[in-house]
């Protein structure tokens, strides 16, 4: 990497798996328990969250700084109704040809670096454990350890930074 480029940061995404019905042609295509997939990141160095999320009509990317008034509420929202699993930093897989189409199981197969033929998002659920993701199942009865357990690992990103300082093309975990 470049040394102009001391500031990058590379995230560690976790993977949002929506149970929310959507419109019929959705849950048709996805049919299962999930049917959508998104993903967010924390960046320690910037006190943020950083939110991905593919759907059919759009690409949307979201930063919202720790502490905003709106990011509690944007952030319990987020995970409204879904599961999320941890992914760990892969390395990006070597394709034979291109990917077809896009939508959201296959952005977050790009996303993450996973190697999947995962065309819905049940398969990537799968998939993600199987590669050794960390689920965190039915957030919305435990909404309250998943945010716990959330702030304090950006607690303690936050301390690891200020030990070691940033380092390009890492980011803190």
């Amino acid at each position: 990497m470049d040394a102009n480029f001391a500031g990058l940061i590379v995230p560690n995404w976790t993977l949002v798996f929506c149970k929310n019905p959507g419109r019929w042609w959705v849950r048709l295509l996805a049919w299962g328990r999930y049917n959508h997939v998104k993903a967010f990141a924390y960046l320690p160095t910037m006190r943020a969250w950083l939110f991905y999320d593919v759907k059919f009509h759009g690409t949307r990317l979201m930063l919202a700084h720790e502490d905003d008034p709106g990011t509690r509420a944007f952030l319990h929202d987020y995970l409204n109704n879904c599961d999320t699993i941890e992914m760990p930093r892969l390395p990006v897989p070597k394709r034979s040809g291109p990917q077809p189409g896009f939508w959201c199981t296959l952005a977050m197969k790009h996303l993450i670096g996973i190697s999947t033929s995962a065309l819905r998002p049940d398969r990537l659920w799968r998939d993600c454990l199987a590669a050794g993701g960390k689920p965190h199942v039915s957030i919305g009865a435990r909404r309250g350890a998943f945010i716990a357990a959330v702030r304090a690992r950006m607690s303690m990103s936050r301390r690891q930074l200020r030990r070691t300082g940033p380092v390009l093309g890492a980011s803190v975990s």
